[in-house]
Parts: structure tokens; sequence; C-alpha cells
């Protein structure tokens, strides 16, 4: 990446890189393209690797943020790599139950069981 991540925070832990997002509404239309520009550019070009998205802190999420990390998770695994999700809020978890997204993610409790 060229420049700072304006949404997101990409740090590296244990062979994974985690994604943690800096806003805890991800709702604005705006916000989440960028959130999902940096978010593939954090994956672009890194065969294998090994991403844990950390929603830490995040209280909401549009629909459209769901598309994003839907398209993250299609970029990753076209790549050999491998993704969780950890520490969702019950509330978000039921987004993903309703739209069936809890059968297709790897959601882990906490970051500890996500780096496993």
């Amino acid at each position: 990446m060229d420049q700072e991540p304006k949404r997101i925070v990409v740090d590296q832990q244990e062979g994974c890189t985690i994604i943690r997002f800096r806003d805890k509404d991800i709702l604005d239309q705006v916000n989440i393209h960028e959130m999902g520009e940096e978010m593939y550019a954090a994956v672009e070009g890194s065969p294998g690797i090994n991403v844990v998205v950390d929603f830490d802190g995040v209280l909401y999420l549009s629909s459209s943020a769901l598309g994003k990390l839907i398209s993250l998770k299609r970029r990753v695994e076209e790549n050999s790599g491998t993704i969780k999700m950890c520490r969702i809020k019950p509330e978000i978890m039921e987004v993903f139950r309703i739209t069936k997204l809890d059968t297709i993610f790897d959601i882990r409790p906490d970051l500890k069981a996500a780096l496993t």
C-alpha cells in the first residue's frame, strides 16, 4: 500500500495478517468503498496469506460491507490463502446468520482462537 489506510489497521501476528476496522459503524457508502479497497490492497500479491478480520469495536455493519467481506474472502482463497473472522458482536452475528454468511465464513469467538 502506498499510503496509511484510513479505514482499517493492518497488523502481523503469529504468521497472520490481522485486519481491524477504525470505524465502529460501517454504514457509509464512501467509507465502505475505501475500506474494501484498503482490505484488497492488504492481501494483494500475497499467495498463501492467512487473514484474520477482527471485528472488535464494530457495532454496526451494512449489507454493502458484507459484500466487501465476501469479495475479500474470494480474493484470499483464489490465492490459496485462508480467512477467519473473530469478535463479532451478537447483533452483527445475527445478520451473518440471517444471510447464511455464518456458513461460509470461519468465525471464531476471539483473536486467540482465530490465530490457531
